[in-house]
């Protein structure tokens, strides 16, 4: 991976990543009040409160991208297939944040 020729279309596999991770974290937490036989509004709040809820919830978030990367590599978008990358990885530092230091 390298990031000296970081170019726009790396900005925008970046930018699609974060948003779908962002835009799957509700839809995470209504599946998972779905199958815990809560509330949604309880799931919100156990997510506001505890960091290994929220460690939980964002990495199963971010399986979304997974999506967006077998579509970019399958139309040969590379560029932005990394930035999809780049913005698991960084999902990922959250979550360890989360997890291990907060």
């Amino acid at each position: 991976m390298n990031l000296r020729s970081w170019n726009k279309h790396h900005t925008i596999g970046l930018l699609i990543g974060i948003l779908t991770i962002l835009a799957a974290i509700p839809l995470v937490m209504y599946i998972l009040s779905l199958t815990d036989n809560r509330e949604f509004s309880t799931v919100w709040t156990r997510f506001n409160i505890l960091n290994s809820e929220k460690s939980r919830i964002i990495s199963l978030a971010s399986i979304a991208n997974l999506i967006w990367f077998h579509t970019f590599m399958r139309k040969e978008k590379y560029a932005m297939g990394m930035g999809i990358i780049v913005a698991t990885i960084l999902s990922l530092l959250v979550m360890v944040y989360f997890k291990f230091i907060a």
